[in-house]
């Protein structure tokens, strides 16, 4: 289900708070598929870093959440665990 931008932002905000992280520690991208290669080896893995994602309505809104992410919290880009840009944003 597709939220927006503001809820999805508020959402991976409030993992990593709960997740006790610190902002710089965490990594924010975009994906085209939950289902993808990316995903299945994190469930697969089951890391329990707190990996979090939504699904967009655009991949415009989900650049805006990466660019929030990246510009006022000081998360880093991760462009190579998901190689296409999509509307799943993840951290």
């Amino acid at each position: 289900m597709s939220i927006s931008h503001h809820e999805i932002i508020e959402e991976m905000e409030g993992q990593i708070r709960k997740c006790h992280g610190v902002w710089e520690e965490w990594c924010v991208g975009t994906a085209k598929d939950s289902r993808g290669q990316f995903f299945q080896r994190h469930r697969e893995a089951d890391l329990g870093d707190g990996l979090a994602y939504r699904e967009a309505y655009t991949t415009t809104a989900a650049e805006v959440v990466v660019e929030h992410l990246v510009t006022h919290r000081g998360l880093a880009i991760d462009r190579t665990a998901a190689l296409e840009p999509g509307k799943i944003v993840f951290v």
